[in-house]
């Protein structure tokens, strides 16, 4: 925004500016022009007093001599003509009254007029200038003297002042841009820069953030207005998140206690009893971070405090309950490579687990094999199973919403599992690939990223 109001801001008064230096140029060639003029004018003046007597007398031989020494000391040619434009003293040969410019100056200059300023010199044009004043004697026209006169210098002088002008005009125009358009610009976006500032402030979850509204445009101020009260509704609904997680957390720990109490009598009899268990442990884990997750003040806050967690002994922990399971149902399950990996606290690999297991035992054949290793930056969780597989177009469409392969339609099923396992994998920044293994089956691998200063 402010790169775009500067790009506007800019232009216009350089705009401005060019509009203010053309009649300064303009003022500097004529002023130039106006005094070689009237200098070289006073000139011609002195030599029609000169040749007013050799006129008169024509002794002519001290005027030649004159425009000889003008002509050397000036690098100015000069002639002097009678009234019938005969030239009668010179500084030089081959002059010819005829040419257009000399004869305008005479025909002014004889017939009793005095010629006009001429033009403006400007550094790309060319040519001399013609200066004449008449030789008059007792209020009688007896010829006229001419000076051609060479503008290189005024034309240089010129130049050099544009040059100023033009040097003047960029600094006059960097003054305006840094003492007056960038205040302005700041001025004018302020308010939108402390919107932009506390929009930031908002999404790092300080949702106590408010923008003033004093002194501002009418619509900045509306546009405030709006942006308050969104951060006061997301303030208020986060106060109401939190109270609604602190009482169903409170309300779920009682009963979880006498769950586990009962189940704890069970579990010496039963390895299905010690798996439920075992959930029972996981939901008071939950219950435990909802509770702090209520009194944090930014989300993220609980997310990435705990220790990094070895993803092969949580998966060997689960691993137990399933074995009894899959006895159960008469199903192989076979542990693989387990090599430890750090990975994010918060990744709830029981849930990934279940749903893995739960599919393979459903839509795979056994044995079914698990196993955790590393590749690179990442550790994996591997899950394969010996059944039919899944084709091409069907591997790019594991973990979508409600998808489910044509073979297993008719069997029961939501099509959420994978794409929960997706979702919970994204979340600590990894993902899910499936792909065929040598031998047919099906390979599902939940990659996460290592955390690197995870110690076995």
């Amino acid at each position: 925004m402010r790169r775009r109001l500067l790009q506007s801001l800019v232009p216009l008064v350089a705009v401005l500016a060019i509009l203010a230096a053309v009649p300064l140029a303009n003022f500097i060639a004529t002023n130039t022009t106006r005094n070689l003029f009237l200098s070289r004018s006073n000139d011609a003046d002195w030599f029609a007093t000169m040749a007013e007597s050799p006129l008169q007398s024509g002794d002519i031989a001290s005027l030649r001599e004159l425009a000889v020494r003008y002509h050397e000391l000036y690098n100015t040619p000069v002639f002097v003509v009678d009234v019938d434009r005969r030239v009668i003293a010179t500084s030089r040969s081959g002059v010819d009254v005829k040419q257009p410019d000399i004869k305008l100056v005479l025909d002014s200059t004889l017939s009793g007029r005095l010629p006009s300023e001429p033009k403006a010199l400007w550094p790309w044009q060319s040519g001399d200038m013609v200066v004449s004043r008449p030789v008059v004697n007792n209020g009688r026209v007896l010829g006229a003297s001419v000076l051609r006169v060479p503008t290189e210098k005024g034309r240089q002088d010129v130049q050099n002042g544009l040059l100023l002008l033009l040097g003047g005009l960029l600094m006059a125009v960097g003054a305006v841009v840094i003492g007056i358009v960038q205040p302005v610009t700041r001025w004018v976006l302020r308010p939108l820069n402390d919107l932009d500032n506390a929009t930031h402030q908002v999404t790092r979850g300080a949702l106590d953030t408010r923008v003033s509204t004093d002194g501002r445009a009418p619509e900045l101020r509306r546009l405030g207005d709006s942006f308050n009260s969104m951060a006061l509704s997301l303030h208020q609904a986060r106060q109401r998140e939190r109270e609604f997680v602190a009482d169903a957390s409170h309300q779920l720990r009682t009963p979880l206690t006498s769950a586990r109490i009962h189940i704890e009598g069970l579990s010496r009899l039963s390895p299905t009893a010690r798996f439920a268990l075992s959930d029972i442990d996981r939901l008071g884990r939950i219950v435990q971070r909802l509770s702090r997750l209520a009194g944090s003040d930014r989300p993220g806050d609980v997310e990435g405090s705990e220790e990094p967690l070895d993803l092969a002994q949580a998966v060997k922990e689960r691993l137990v309950g399933w074995k009894a399971v899959y006895a159960a149902d008469d199903l192989e399950l076979v542990i693989g490579e387990m090599v430890p990996g750090g990975v994010a606290a918060e990744l709830e690999v029981d849930d990934i687990l279940d749903v893995l297991l739960d599919n393979a035992s459903k839509y795979g054949a056994p044995p079914v094999e698990v196993s955790v290793t590393r590749d690179g930056t990442e550790v994996v969780l591997s899950v394969r199973d010996h059944g039919l597989g899944l084709g091409s177009r069907d591997l790019k469409k594991v973990g979508e919403r409600f998808w489910r392969s044509a073979h297993h339609r008719e069997m029961p099923g939501t099509g959420l599992g994978l794409a929960i396992v997706r979702s919970e994998a994204a979340r600590v920044g990894g993902r899910v690939v499936a792909r065929p293994p040598i031998g047919g089956g099906l390979v599902i691998e939940v990659r996460v990223p290592l955390i690197d200063d995870y110690e076995d």
